[in-house]
C-alpha cells in the first residue's frame, strides 16, 4: 500500500487540477455534510450531558469550529461557500477528536502498543505505557488523574 504524501506536497497538485476533476469530486465532498451534521449533533448531545456528569471540563466549541473566511471580500461566492464548509467540516472533526481524546483520557489513559505505522495522538503523551500493569494498578488505586498539558485540567481513572 502506497504511503500518503504530506499535505504540503499535495498543494501544487490541487492548484493544477483541471476543473472537470473538481466537478467530479465536489458532490462526494459536499455529501459529507450529512454525516458531519449527525456527528456534530450526537457529539454535542454526548458532550454536554456526559462531561458534566463525569466531571470532565466542557470543551469550548468556538475554539475548534471557526467560520470566518466567507467574509473575505476578494473571494468569489462559490469559494466563500467552500471556505465556510471547510471551516465547519474541519472544525467539527477537530472538536470531535478533542472530545474523544478527553473521553479516552478519562476512561482508558493507556498508550497503544508502539508500531512504526501508528501515529499516536498527542494527548497520549502522559498515558500509562502499554503493558505497564503496575503503573496502571498504582494510578487506578490512587484514583490519579492524567493532566491535560494544554488546559491543565485533570481527568482519567475515575
Amino acid at each position: 500500500m502506497a504511503k500518503a504524501a504530506p499535505v504540503d506536497a499535495l498543494v501544487p497538485i490541487v492548484k493544477l487540477a483541471p476543473k472537470w476533476t473538481t466537478l467530479v469530486a465536489s458532490p462526494l465532498l459536499y455529501a459529507m455534510i450529512v454525516p458531519l451534521v449527525f456527528l456534530d449533533l450526537f457529539l454535542e448531545f454526548y458532550h454536554r450531558i456526559a462531561f458534566p456528569i463525569l466531571g470532565i471540563p466542557v470543551v469550548p466549541r468556538g475554539s475548534y469550529i471557526k467560520i470566518d473566511r466567507h467574509k473575505l471580500s476578494y473571494l468569489p461566492a462559490i469559494l466563500k461557500l467552500a471556505c465556510a464548509y471547510c471551516g465547519y467540516a474541519n472544525g467539527v472533526i477537530q472538536y470531535a477528536a478533542r472530545i474523544a481524546g478527553d473521553t479516552e483520557r478519562y476512561f482508558c489513559p493507556i498508550k497503544h502498543l508502539e508500531t512504526k505505522d501508528f501515529h499516536p495522538p498527542q494527548h497520549h503523551e502522559d498515558f500509562i505505557a502499554y503493558g505497564d500493569a503496575e503503573g496502571f494498578r498504582q494510578r487506578w488505586e490512587a484514583g490519579e488523574r492524567v493532566k491535560d498539558k494544554g488546559t491543565g485540567n485533570q481527568t482519567g481513572l475515575s
